[in-house]
């Protein structure tokens, strides 16, 4: 989150500095929300574009299961039909078994009945014209016999053709059917793939939505802040018992806290690397004293989201110190304060996570590295 001062109105002769301050901080503020909505909007096109394609697929997914229902149906009634032919098949040639053994009987018969014929004519002296028509008869059966088993023999011919015309068709629908699984599949991975992506993109939204909406408020909250500064008195002029100008205490400041420094002015906040830090974070134990840098007035000694227990020291000359993240408050607003005094105490309100203290320096509203004003460490 970008650092969000918010004073009350300084009552000291550096009041038009700050109240410049304030003004450049609400412009930064409300760059940052056109920003943000921009980004904003450019996430709600990706996500509108994102469900036309999910409702492109989706179709895509229903025209392909239809046709794989379609193909799936013309498959079973294949695969009947070619049951029902390799059983009609296997009649047919059972038939022609039946057909051709009753030829060779007929044949047998009447080849036993052609010999017995003759030799009862010569030795019984039977009519030969009944023996004849005998002879006859069985020469029809035998050719219409013969007829039957060449009817039945084109018959299983034909069928032998069907089966191999159908169990090639059955094969390609075997094909189709699996190269459509294998679209329908692939689509509904895509379909799962858009979906998660949706559903981050929607989260992201919110995110940024629930962003947004806080800077809003500290936005309405700063302009609210910069009105009073405007409309302050200024003619309270600066305590300088204590002689030098913060201008001149350049690598001179006390530390206002004891501790280890946990991030440092300009380094990254998030992963992104948008947001860095305006200040210094010195991680120090819950309730240790605070120790104001300098003198000055007290210009805002408050809570403020983002920040928790606040402190801002009014400096002079367009100065500003900022304590943020404090368990309590020593200082009221207008309160001058000594270089060295207690102001508040260490803590981890407005949502840190652990215990420590943000420190800024600002000139004119401009944020400038603490570890440039502050004393080196032995």
């Amino acid at each position: 989150m970008v650092l969000v001062i918010s004073p009350v109105p300084p009552v000291s002769a550096g009041e038009d500095g700050a109240a410049r301050e304030k003004a450049a901080q609400l412009q930064t503020l409300r760059e940052k929300i056109r920003q943000l909505q921009a980004s904003l909007d450019k996430t709600r096109d990706r996500q509108q574009a994102l469900r036309q394609a999910l409702k492109a697929a989706e179709k895509e997914i229903g025209r392909l299961s239809r046709a794989l229902r379609k193909t799936r149906a013309n498959l079973r009634l294949k695969q009947q039909e070619l049951t029902r032919l390799q059983q009609h098949h296997q009649q047919q040639k059972e038939a022609l078994s039946r057909q051709r053994e009753a030829l060779r009987q007929q044949i047998l018969a009447s080849y036993a009945m052609g010999r017995q014929g003759y030799l009862k004519i010569i030795l019984n002296q039977q009519d030969p014209a009944r023996i004849g028509r005998t002879l006859a008869y069985f020469d029809y059966f035998n050719r219409a016999r013969a007829k039957q088993i060449e009817e039945i023999q084109r018959s299983l011919k034909a069928i032998a053709t069907l089966e191999a015309r159908i169990t090639r068709e059955t094969e390609g629908l075997q094909n189709l059917l699996g190269q459509q699984e294998s679209q329908v599949r692939e689509k509904e991975r895509q379909r799962g793939r858009r979906r998660e992506v949706l559903a981050r993109l929607e989260r992201e939204i919110q995110t940024k939505e629930q962003r947004l909406q806080a800077l809003i408020q500290d936005e309405k909250a700063l302009a609210s802040l910069v009105n009073q500064l405007q409309s302050v008195l200024t003619d309270i002029p600066p305590d300088t018992s204590e002689g030098r100008p913060f201008p001149t205490t350049k690598g001179r400041l006390i530390w206002p806290v004891s501790g280890k420094i946990a991030a440092r002015f300009g380094s990254r906040r998030n992963n992104t690397g948008k947001l860095r830090w305006q200040g210094i974070v010195i991680r120090a134990g819950e309730g240790e004293e605070v120790r104001s840098v300098h003198a000055g007035r007290v210009a805002y000694a408050d809570w403020l989201r983002g920040f928790g227990l606040l402190v801002i020291i009014d400096h002079g000359d367009g100065y500003m110190s900022l304590y943020a993240h404090n368990q309590s408050l020593y200082k009221s607003v207008g309160e001058w304060v000594s270089r060295g005094e207690v102001i508040a105490t260490v803590g981890n309100s407005g949502g840190r996570a652990t215990p420590g203290l943000y420190f800024e320096i600002r000139h004119n509203g401009k944020p400038t590295n603490p570890l440039k004003w502050l004393r080196a460490r032995r």
